[in-house]
């Protein structure tokens, strides 16, 4: 936990496969990171809950619905990357609510990510919706995860 808190990235990658591994135990601490850590911290916490796989499901989606952007983002890009079709109808609810377009973004490549055809649909939906700035900010939100 201390490498993903503070240790070099590269450290920090070893320790975040490390903390997949763990698996389910490893969930509380990193979730405590996730919402109490600088940005850095926050984006590493994600990435090792990502690698930590289903266990670490609910509790993103809990705090992904309730936080502000900056725990948001990190949250759902986890969720993105962990691919459990559990996400799909929190993910639709906060894109549809989401007041920040960035993180409106992110919630609609995490669905086109996560691909199950109502999710994907209500993604592009929204970007009919919002328009062609945001149909970039969609595009660069999936492409850089």
């Amino acid at each position: 936990m201390q490498r993903v808190k503070e240790g070099a990235i590269y450290g920090g990658f070893a320790a975040m496969n490390s903390l997949g591994a763990v698996g389910e135990s490893a969930v509380p601490p990193l979730m405590e990171l996730l919402t109490g850590a600088d940005r850095n911290v926050r984006w590493r916490s994600a990435m090792a809950l990502a690698r930590v796989g289903a266990p670490s499901v609910d509790p993103l989606i809990e705090v992904a619905a309730a936080r502000e952007e900056s725990i948001k983002n990190p949250a759902i890009w986890a969720l993105a990357e962990i691919g459990d079709e559990r996400a799909v109808g929190p993910l639709i609810v906060i894109m549809r609510e989401e007041p920040s377009d960035c993180c409106r973004a992110m919630t609609a490549a995490a669905l086109i990510k996560l691909g199950a055809p109502v999710g994907v649909a209500a993604a592009y939906d929204e970007c009919d919706r919002s328009g062609e700035e945001f149909r970039g900010l969609v595009r660069e939100a999936y492409w850089g995860t």
